[in-house]
């Protein structure tokens, strides 16, 4: 694993893991011709430019879906046609991957407690919510068994067996995954050990019950945006999970819209401002209230990155050029077991918004407790998830940390 150096940056671009190409240059789209083509005689035939194309047209319309913000109570199920699904593997697959490889990549200490708890059950057990085809635990397989690999590529017997659990409201969807788990795994034969998916074919905010799994890790991808704005999602829902989570804790990445990233600022204030707080990984560098959880701003991202994959950038080109940016909002809640690493370090803060002209000239917002104040945007100017020595201790210059 990384050093944890890098641990709060959120504004450098990501690492990729090697494999993680391979999945999505060779693995993913043989995977769609085989599972999707219409023809019987293009299904052995090698991945080319008739098939983007082909392919493009469900593409672009499942991409004008996904660009909008949702009403969750009236969201069609967008995995039932066969258009939609294939169109998710040959982009949104690779898109959503990268912003969990991006978390995992800034965050080692989360990654360090996720097995630590395995190494200690036997099990390193990722519950997935909302997983489509098991899209970030997918994403966190390749992510951990390209840093348990060795460079010469020597067999290797896994300490630990791996459950991926994946719950979504679409059963077909659960089992395209199951089978593309079996050829990533492919990728890998030097290394040994049960690895499995456990498919639960429902809709988790619908019917609520006590999960009982003691996961080293839990991940949320897109499900605020994608199910109703209703309080009982939270207590039913949610809570078993968050409140008292395991090993690396509870990640839940949202798109960088405004209605589910306040959510998600709703939900922290939930769980730290309580007697026995819990702590985020991150991107707070405070546990008090968050300033952005009503108004007109929210905490969102924009992380630089060059994505892996030729056919990704080709499908990326049919929607209106090159993807270079990672946007999105994101909380990751830590164990109590690993407050004392999650919690902030002291005299740092976040930049919260690129640089805005206002009457004092260039300012970036900071991100306090409670509130957001200006900074003056120095000569190399500052961005949104910079952060900084705290400008009002006076000690303490404006200096970027990278």
């Amino acid at each position: 694993m990384k050093s944890d150096a890098k641990k709060h940056s959120l504004t450098e671009s990501p690492e990729f893991p090697e494999t993680w190409t391979r999945v999505l240059d060779d693995v993913l789209p043989a995977f769609v011709k085989e599972r999707f083509s219409p023809s019987e005689s293009w299904k052995k035939k090698p991945f080319d430019k008739e098939d983007v194309n082909f392919f493009s047209k469900g593409l672009i319309e499942l991409s004008e879906f996904f660009t909008v913000e949702r009403d969750g109570s009236k969201l069609p199920n967008y995995f039932t046609t066969a258009r939609f699904r294939s169109s998710y593997f040959l982009y949104f697959f690779g898109l959503q991957g990268a912003k969990f490889l991006t978390l995992f990549d800034r965050y080692p200490k989360a990654i360090e407690a996720a097995l630590s708890h395995a190494t200690e059950t036997g099990v390193f057990r990722v519950v997935d919510v909302g997983s489509g085809p098991g899209t970030a635990s997918l994403a966190l397989l390749v992510f951990l068994l390209d840093g348990l690999r060795s460079a010469d590529r020597r067999p290797l017997t896994l300490p630990f067996s791996i459950e991926l659990v994946w719950i979504d409201q679409n059963g077909t969807i659960l089992k395209d995954g199951e089978i593309l788990l079996g050829k990533i795994l492919e990728l890998y034969p030097e290394i040994t050990g049960d690895v499995r998916a456990i498919l639960d074919d429902r809709s988790w905010w619908k019917h609520p019950k006590d999960f009982g799994f003691n996961a080293s890790l839990v991940l949320f991808g897109n499900v605020l945006n994608e199910c109703p704005d209703d309080p009982r999602i939270f207590q039913q829902g949610l809570a078993p999970f968050l409140r008292d989570p395991k090993g690396g804790g509870v990640l839940l990445i949202e798109p960088a819209f405004k209605s589910a990233s306040q959510r998600l600022a709703g939900i922290r204030n939930e769980l730290t401002l309580t007697q026995d707080p819990l702590i985020p990984w991150g991107p707070c560098l405070h546990a008090g209230t968050c300033p952005l959880t009503e108004g007109r701003d929210w905490c969102h991202f924009s992380i630089p990155a060059k994505l892996p994959g030729s056919f990704f950038k080709k499908f990326s080109i049919k929607l209106g050029g090159i993807r270079e940016w990672l946007k999105f909002s994101f909380l990751w809640v830590a164990t109590r077991e690993s407050k004392k690493a999650a919690t902030p370090p002291k005299g740092w803060v976040r930049i919260i918004s690129d640089p805005l002209r206002t009457q004092q000239g260039l300012q970036n917002q900071v991100c306090r407790p409670e509130r957001f104040t200006y900074v003056k945007t120095p000569h190399r100017p500052f961005h949104r998830g910079d952060i900084i020595r705290d400008p009002l201790l006076p000690s303490n210059p404006s200096t970027r940390r990278n």
